[in-house]
């Protein structure tokens, strides 16, 4: 096994748990947390504790451990949850977090050690509210080995000595082993684990259960229909065999005895397990726990528990000695009830059909490879289609345009894997509006629209920063205090919503707030003082709200720890538009901002619209393409950069002013490709149509990063060069230009 893959999956499994964790305990502030959700993060915390145990991550495994007893006491209703609790879990999630990610990593700083102590003081007076629960503070699987290490000391057992059967029973382990029926599709192989055991001991004897194996038209290949029963000698103690298992617990059956068991022991399993009893004591017999004698016992008890009477003497797996008050020994039972049952349930019917969908963990940097690669094979069927265009073999035209079909299909399927909802990046928000809320002493609301939306993975990850920084700026800045807004008129608590939808093949995310608004006077204002702008203030409100993402720009009176230095918006523009989106700000004094994020749906592929100027090519973004003109010099209103189009006028540009493109011999006619950008229209003059296009961006080489208008390029099929054009960039460079000339006017 892979060491470094399985922690990457243990990496990502601990960080959807943790952030469920986390959106469970936001929930308990405004409501009392149910049974489920106690059960949830009790779950999520167990789970993360088996994990790590198995690497060995004792850091995590110590701070988990007394997490977990608080969370079993109050799934128990053993103590009261409280308000205070909540804070208190959030800081457990936190340092959790945090250990989960540097273990894998290495040694844990001295200071965070001392913080996550300090989280677990906190927690003392909880777990020992009440007394006559205290023990319940050490888990089930520590009292075991505990009394077993004071059995195997007091009596000076040897394990290797069989005449010290009638003293304390069998010798070795026995490891009852049953898979969940769709183990397979966790990505989880139970051999092995059971492998495992080889380098912390000898498997001693093993017995495979085939039961309920189905017929062969029945068989799923998928499934796992096998159990184990394994006798397995080793020094070590009970949990450090029980760890072996601890990353597949939740997805089995699984009880394990400590040398000393009985034969009552067995009974207790075989009333456990779907087996018949006769069937299991057999088993027994063959991987040799039981001998005749201990056989002929076990039947005895088995028929006196069936009958109501309990034997006089249940015996030792050797000599029927023993009185039923020495069976009492150490068991490790790692499922828990719920998927006790569930797992009786699926083997005693495992041919039942299940409706639940499989979800399998696929490297991204795979995934991300698979779409270059349908890409390429898209570029190269439609230089082939073209060239096949050109014969006139109907039978061979009608072949690719049949294959071009099934690529496509295939380039939507390849690029849906990479789409992920924004929904659960949308999470994460409403834990820093809390914390920043008690910060800030305003009490806020976070409300998020539009969570089924879904994007690619790769700007989901990309937008994190952004929407943090804008989040915050409206924490900070949009919203009033509560005494501002109650004379306002306004509810003392704060909205800041997050809203994302689909819009003419784009993605736009919207961060609003109803707090106080953006003075435009104010902004004007600052920029003029900062020599980022002169003149009186303009008509045009995108103009004004630009200033907002120059470097260093504020309009804060003073600096605070969230806010203030004039850092956060440029960060959020230069990442947006290194995403080929676009970010616009619309604003009302007095009601709220709201601050739009327009984005492509993938990075990868786009779909385009093919034009020339000259010998050069470009490719327009297809979604924002919205009509094709003829043009010519007449259609220019007062010799301005303006276009009539049905009576309403819409600035443009030639590409050949903007790129310098080199001339082609023959003069040709000029055409305008209007395009959209949100709510606004302009216009790209070209010389050729040339049709939709659908290409792979290649990224811009270092030196060419910054070139404005462009965000990408193409390889074509006859191997030219094309460059993407970057719309909202041109808009800009459009506006920039005409509002020159008005200035140039006015002077």
């Amino acid at each position: 096994m892979d060491l470094s893959e399985v922690i990457d999956a243990y990496l990502v499994e601990s960080e959807e748990l943790l952030r469920d964790m986390e959106s469970i305990l936001l929930r308990t502030e405004s409501s009392l947390p149910s049974d489920d959700d106690l059960n949830a993060i009790f779950r999520a915390v167990h789970t993360i504790k088996g994990t790590a145990g198995m690497f060995g991550f004792d850091a995590t495994v110590s701070f988990t451990h007394v997490v977990e007893n608080l969370l079993d006491e109050l799934r128990s209703h053993t103590i009261p949850f409280q308000t205070s609790l909540t804070e208190l879990l959030l800081k457990a999630k936190d340092h959790l977090n945090f250990l989960v990610a540097e273990e894998t990593k290495g040694k844990i700083p001295s200071e965070k050690i001392v913080l996550g102590q300090t989280i677990l003081d906190a927690m003392k007076p909880y777990l020992h509210g009440n007394e006559s629960k205290e023990n319940k503070s050490f888990p089930k699987f520590l009292e075991t080995e505990n009394q077993s290490q004071a059995k195997a000391e007091s009596k000076s057992v040897d394990l290797n000595n069989n005449d010290a059967h009638d003293e304390t029973g069998f010798p070795n382990y026995l490891i009852s082993f049953r898979p969940n029926l769709n183990v397979f599709s966790h990505g989880l192989d139970p051999i092995s684990f059971i492998g495992y055991l080889k380098k912390i001991g000898t498997i001693v004897s093993l017995k495979t259960i085939e039961q309920f194996l189905p017929d062969a038209n029945e068989f799923d290949p998928e499934n796992c229909y096998l159990g184990f029963e394994i006798q397995f000698q080793s020094e070590k103690d009970l949990d450090t065999v029980s760890k072996v298992f601890n990353f597949i617990e939740q997805d089995s059956f699984l009880q394990i005895y400590p040398p000393g068991f009985q034969t009552a022991d067995l009974v207790d399993l075989a009333n456990q397990l779907p087996e018949e009893e006769i069937y299991l004591g057999n088993v027994w017999k063959e991987i040799q726990v039981l001998d005749e004698n201990g056989f002929l016992v076990y039947l005895e008890e088995i028929k006196a528990r069936k009958t109501g009477f309990s034997s006089q003497t249940t015996g030792s797996l050797t000599s029927p000695t023993l009185t039923p008050s020495q069976t009492s020994h150490p068991t490790l039972e790692i499922a828990n009830g719920e998927n006790d049952s569930k797992q009786t349930q699926n083997l005693s019917d495992p041919n039942k059909e299940t409706t639940k969908s499989i979800t399998i963990k696929v490297d991204s940097k795979r995934i991300d490879n698979l779409i270059n690669r349908v890409g390429e094979l898209v570029v190269s069927c439609a230089n082939m289609n073209q060239l096949i265009g050109d014969t006139e073999d109907s039978n061979l035209q009608e072949s690719s345009l049949l294959v071009m079909r099934l690529l496509n299909e295939v380039r939507e399927i390849s690029l849906k894997l990479r789409m992920v909802p924004i929904g659960e990046s949308f999470q994460k928000y409403s834990r820093i509006v809390r914390d920043l809320g008690k910060d800030l002493q305003k009490d806020i609301r976070l409300i998020t629209e539009g969570d089924e939306t879904e994007l690619d993975r790769n700007i989901v990850e990309k937008l994190s920063d952004p929407l943090t920084h804008l989040v915050r700026n409206a924490c900070d800045h949009g919203l009033e205090s509560p005494e501002v807004r109650i004379q306002n008129g306004k509810p003392k608590q704060g909205t800041i919503k997050l809203n994302a939808y689909h819009e003419a093949g784009s993605v736009v995310i919207e961060v609003s707030d109803d707090g106080n608004g953006i003075s435009k006077e104010k902004v004007w204002n600052k920029g003029v003082e900062r020599g980022l702008v002169t003149g009186p203030i303009p008509d045009s409100e995108e103009e004004i709200y630009k200033l907002l993402f120059q470097p260093g720009f504020s309009t804060a009176s003073h600096v605070t720890n969230v806010s203030g230095r004039g850092v956060g918006l440029d960060v959020v523009y230069k990442n947006i538009e290194a995403l080929r989106g676009s970010i616009t700000v619309r604003s009302t004094q007095g009601k709220g901002s709201r601050f739009i994020l327009r984005l492509p749906l993938t990075l990868a592929i786009i779909e385009g619209f093919l034009v020339a100027v000259g010998k050069s090519h470009f490719i327009i973004p297809m979604e924002m393409v919205l009509e094709c003109l003829h043009f010519s010099d007449d259609h220019k209103t007062d010799h301005n950069q303006f276009f009539a189009l049905r009576g309403n006028l819409i600035p443009f540009l030639r590409l050949r002013d903007y790129y310098h493109c080199e001339t082609s011999a023959i003069e040709t006619r000029e055409n305008i490709v209007i395009v959209r950008n949100g709510d606004k229209k302009a216009g790209i003059v070209v010389e050729k149509l040339l049709g939709e296009y659908q290409t792979v961006i290649k990224p811009m080489g270092s030196v060419f990063r910054h070139v404005k208008g462009v965000s990408g390029s193409s390889i074509l099929g006859d191997g030219n060069v094309a460059l993407i054009i970057d719309v909202p960039s041109l808009f800009e460079r459009t506006i920039s230009i005409e509002n020159q000339k008005l200035v140039s006017r006015r002077g």
